[in-house]
């Protein structure tokens, strides 16, 4: 049988164990529990977490409650009381938790930087204004009054980039602790003259129980969250905020590097005033503005060493494109936002002597977002960008031996356009389309666009997703790819999904959005057996069996492989996973860098992880890994450590080390027709630290730093032949090194009113290669990283939160 049909049933004959052990069960019809919110039109309560306001004592005034466990005991009472009650006016919908404990003293209230996640009690707020069964925000209050917010988005997807501007207190009470939250109008956003039944649901957690109470209770076997949300009724006479928020900020910093003949004191001022706008349009529409804006990033990148032929994705940090991310999220990337401003990367002239000036970003002369949903259903989202020309100052020799200098384009200058729309259609399901335009001086203009869909059963079990999309990046070609798949997303225990994925090698989207690679063919399959009832020392589990196989265009197996894998919550509130993969021997055509296929042998891997109770003052994380790969053996060891010696002050070390044994490696290509490969022996030590200390929910301090060592010892160099064979070993070749970097960030972070921030930033980032060793010595390179040389940042941002 030919191996890409073998690849292809795997997924079919996966697909055939969900049928016949997932069937579609029939369900009892739901009953929607709804809530009735009160108008108050004088005085609006006084967010302060007292609950001593009249609007909270109005005799009409109506209470959610009977709230059901989803954790522990799924479907039981919750162990104490909660009632909500909830009013509005013409600027703001309120919310009020009761939240009676019979053990007050035992209430955790960890205080962590905002939108930080806490071992702590809180509540939470999920709203649908919409009410399309898709979309909306969720509100966390703990009780340290620590905020965290985030949008919905394909009903049970969360961003939490966003951050919305709204208040919230709480008191601790006799009788356990209460919470007020005022949400405005303007942080929301709802049909204007449209149903004024929101969905909605509220949650609550008990943190020394590990128990998850909701109101809008619905079994976790039915899927689905936004879908399940109750109903907010008599809501009138309030409509979307038009209105202007303006964000103006002013920057100051000062950067170090050592000295050198491009700039001879080391040292270089920054300065830029710019503002951010955000209007509210009469149209469902909101329109977000920037100029001049400052688009660097206050925390540095993880450093990484990047062996492999593909290019590494970084996170977006940058509160511009973070927020309404969410938006442009599609199962292929087209718009990966760090495109734009990205670090210029070209040289001007071949072989520089130094550069006097060289830029870290392209500026971006400004950028506009507009987005909203309108009352047909119809979601949209419109993004627009310039970028400035980069030039870099150089200094090269003369053939007389002088120096000479110039100025050359390092980055061109570029106009960047990303359209996203989205159509709600049947029910809790859409389509979309999206495009994206790249115009670059000196370039060929970039164009990709597709259009995707989420398709769901009215049972709201099964779900058929996927995406088309096409590329034009040069006047002779275009390239397509597609995406599909189909999931079994509820049930009481069996889930799983199938899909597919094809490419061809035309495709080209990274002048504008991320790609790992294109000319792939793949077929996967995806099945789970879960357990939620307590028998001995488990509480859930998840069995998993993955299987895949991908090829190319030429029908070269460059993937094929399956794994086993399980994932333990214990009762005592630790976690384990366990599995075993195995790959196949199959074709790599990128080792070689452009010199044909390589024959990748097969290998294989498990591993064995714990993770301890974090609500512990002192929890821990033990990881170890083991397999071959690449002809020879490697393992890994991971160990972290959390320690709270009080509830506002944390501190975290991980660290993490891996063996390679003499894996195989591509190392260079010194002509056009030969490669060369050798036995690596590598060393990798990774280290994450972090320590934190929070004197008020919106006053913080943190520290946090990311280090890589890492030695390589290539031995046995030798050219790779056709057919899968090697030529003698051969001498002369030096690729041994020792790579050594860290980058680490010092932040206070001060909300001094709602909306507005001042920053006090350093951040230094070193890194060497020193090519006359080529071991890992953990006493000798842990010394590189507090050395001098680093480059450092001192800066100073404040901006002031408007609304108008």
């Amino acid at each position: 049988m030919n191996a890409n049909v073998r690849c292809l049933l795997l997924p079919l004959a996966a697909a055939g164990l969900l049928f016949i052990f997932g069937h579609v069960a029939a369900q009892d019809e739901r009953v929607v529990p709804e809530l009735r919110a009160s108008r108050v039109n004088s005085p609006s309560p006084v967010i302060d977490g007292d609950l001593g306001d009249h609007a909270w004592n109005m005799p009409d005034l109506e209470f959610a409650t009977h709230f059901t466990q989803r954790e522990p005991d799924e479907g039981e009472a919750a162990t104490e009381s909660t009632r909500v009650a909830v009013v509005y006016d013409d600027a703001a919908i309120y919310f009020a938790f009761w939240c009676y404990d019979f053990e007050p003293d035992k209430i955790t209230r960890q205080l962590v930087r905002r939108d930080r996640s806490s071992e702590a009690d809180f509540v939470r707020v999920n709203l649908d204004p919409y009410h399309d069964h898709q979309t909306g925000y969720c509100f966390w209050v703990n009780a340290a009054n620590v905020q965290q917010d985030a949008r919905l988005f394909n009903e049970n997807w969360m961003e939490y980039c966003w951050d919305g501007v709204w208040s919230s207190a709480v008191q601790m009470q006799p009788w356990g602790w209460s919470a007020e939250l005022r949400i405005p109008y303007h942080c929301i956003r709802f049909a204007r003259n449209g149903d004024r039944t929101w969905g909605v649901d509220f949650a609550r957690s008990i943190n020394r129980k590990t128990e998850d109470v909701r109101w809008a209770f619905t079994p976790a076997s039915e899927g689905g969250f936004v879908s399940n949300f109750g109903h907010l009724t008599g809501l009138s006479g309030i409509e979307p905020a038009s209105h202007v928020e303006f964000l103006p900020y002013a920057l100051s910093g000062l950067e170090t590097e050592p000295t050198h003949a491009g700039n001879p004191d080391g040292r270089d001022w920054t300065r830029n005033l710019g503002f951010d706008l955000k209007y509210g349009l009469a149209t469902n529409l909101t329109l977000d503005a920037t100029v001049n804006s400052d688009f660097g990033q206050v925390e540095l990148d993880r450093p990484v060493l990047n062996l492999s032929a593909y290019e590494t994705w970084y996170e977006e940090r940058r509160p511009f494109f973070m927020e309404g991310l969410e938006l442009f999220t599609t199962e292929y990337q087209l718009f990966y936002s760090r495109r734009i401003g990205r670090s210029p990367w070209r040289d001007p002239v071949e072989d520089p002597l130094y550069y006097t000036r060289y830029p870290k970003a392209t500026t971006i002369l400004g950028a506009a977002k507009l987005t909203g949903k309108l009352a047909s259903g119809t979601e949209m989202a419109l993004l627009s960008a310039v970028t400035e020309e980069e030039k870099a100052e150089y200094a090269v020799e003369t053939a007389e031996g002088d120096t000479a200098f110039g100025e050359g384009v390092v980055e061109p200058r570029a106009a960047y356009t990303v359209l996203r729309l989205k159509q709600d259609v049947l029910t809790e399901s859409n389509v979309g389309a999206m495009m994206t335009l790249t115009a670059q001086d000196t370039e060929h203009p970039a164009v990709t666009g597709g259009v995707d869909w989420r398709l769901k059963t009215n049972s709201g079990y099964w779900v058929f997703q996927g995406q088309s999309i096409a590329s034009r990046v040069d006047d002779r070609h275009t390239g397509v790819g597609a995406d599909l798949s189909l999931e079994r997303c509820a049930g009481e225990h069996v889930r799983g999904a199938v899909g597919m994925n094809w490419m061809d090698r035309y495709l080209q989207i990274n002048r504008l959005g991320y790609l790992w690679r294109n000319d792939y063919r793949e077929g996967w399959g995806w099945l789970q057996y879960r357990t939620t009832d307590d028998w001995w020392v488990f509480r859930n589990t998840w069995n998993n069996l993955n299987v895949y196989g991908a090829w190319n265009s030429d029908q070269a197996n460059i993937s094929r492989g399956w794994n086993v894998n399980n994932q333990m919550q214990f009762v005592n509130n630790w976690y384990g996973w366990l599995g075993f993969a195995m790959d196949f021997p199959d074709y790599d055509d990128r080792e070689t860098r452009g010199h044909g296929l390589w024959e990748h042998p097969g290998g294989w891997h498990a591993w064995l992880c714990f993770d301890t109770d974090e609500r512990r003052k002192w929890s821990f994380e033990f990881d170890y890994y083991l397999g071959e790969s690449r002809t020879a053996p490697w393992w890994a060891g991971e160990v972290g450590v959390r320690y709270r010696p009080v509830s506002n002050m944390e501190f975290w070390v991980h660290g993490e080390y891996t063996h390679d044994f003499d894996q195989l490696m591509w190392v260079e290509n010194p002509d056009d027709e030969t490669t060369i490969f050798a036995d690596k022996d590598q060393n990798i030590f990774e280290m994450d630290a972090s320590a934190s200390i929070v004197f008020h929910p919106n006053l913080s301090l943190q520290l946090s730093a990311q280090g890589l060592l890492t030695g390589l010892n290539y031995r046995n160099e030798r050219p790779y032949l056709p057919g899968g064979r090697y030529g003698p070993i051969q001498t002369g070749y030096d690729h041994d090194y020792n790579y050594s970097a860290l980058n680490s960030t010092l932040l206070l972070r001060w909300e001094y009113r709602p909306g507005s921030t001042i920053y006090l930033v350093w951040t230094r980032a070193r890194e060497e290669v020193d090519d006359t060793v080529n071991d890992l010595v953990l006493s000798r390179d842990f010394e590189r990283f507090y050395s001098s040389g680093g480059e450092n940042v001192f800066l100073v941002k404040a901006s002031y939160w408007m609304n108008i």
